[in-house]
């Protein structure tokens, strides 16, 4: 399952993945950076993984970077619980050109200031 939230003007992209992501997700998440990108650039994104299953985060960080609007991101912040492995080297080398933080769910607060810098 994925969820969308601040897609109006201004407002920081949210995308929260549970469960195992489909396509379908994919699809949304697609659509909505693309829909953003179209209001400003560049953009900041806050990712939250919970209860992952399904498909690996690197796999799903595999493909994200397809996307054609990948070079419209500057900085991506990760909020995950203990079912995603800390990858954070990965992740950077995974999405080149994009700055990736790395937090814990309890750490939300800590992840959107660093996005709103």
């Amino acid at each position: 399952m994925l969820e969308v939230k601040g897609q109006e003007q201004g407002a920081m992209l949210e995308i929260t993945t549970q469960g195992t992501a489909t396509q379908e997700d994919l699809q949304k998440f697609k659509e909505a950076l693309r829909m953003k990108t179209l209001q400003e650039e560049p953009i900041n994104i806050l990712f939250v993984f919970k209860n992952i299953e399904g498909i690996t985060p690197k796999g799903l960080m595999e493909d994200v970077k397809t996307f054609p609007y990948m070079k419209s991101i500057k900085k991506g912040a990760i909020v995950a619980d203990d079912t995603f492995t800390k990858m954070d080297a990965t992740i950077a080398n995974i999405i080149p050109g994009v700055e990736v933080a790395q937090y814990s769910l309890n750490e939300m607060e800590t992840a959107r200031k660093w996005l709103a810098e």
